[in-house]
């Protein structure tokens, strides 16, 4: 396996797989440029799992902190819609935060 297979391999380790083990990676990932990478990361494994309010809430969570980070709407509609989704209180009030900054 190439280097950059097996560091890629350790990093998503590193991050764990089920919901609390990415809902602790999401809350530890800082709000700065290089975090734009691991929150990439996490949404792509909160994809794998089976669709549920918890990981819809999630994934909303993963999405707005990408828009704060880069500015990229399409990062905003997924988040907003997945708030939607989950139902969950504090995660559509900070998509509707969010979205009075538009």
């Amino acid at each position: 396996m190439p280097a950059l297979g097996r560091a890629r391999l350790f990093a998503v380790r590193g991050l764990g797989e089920t919901l609390a083990d990415l809902a602790r990676a999401l809350r530890e990932t800082p709000l700065e440029a290089p975090g734009e990478r691991r929150l990439k990361e996490i949404a792509r494994l909160l994809h794998r799992l089976p669709p549920g309010q918890e990981r819809d809430g999630l994934l909303a969570v993963a999405y707005l902190r990408l828009y704060q980070i880069t500015g990229r709407e399409e990062f905003f509609l997924r988040g907003y819609s997945y708030a939607r989704t989950a139902r969950l209180l504090p995660v559509r009030l900070m998509a509707e935060k969010l979205g009075e900054s538009l």
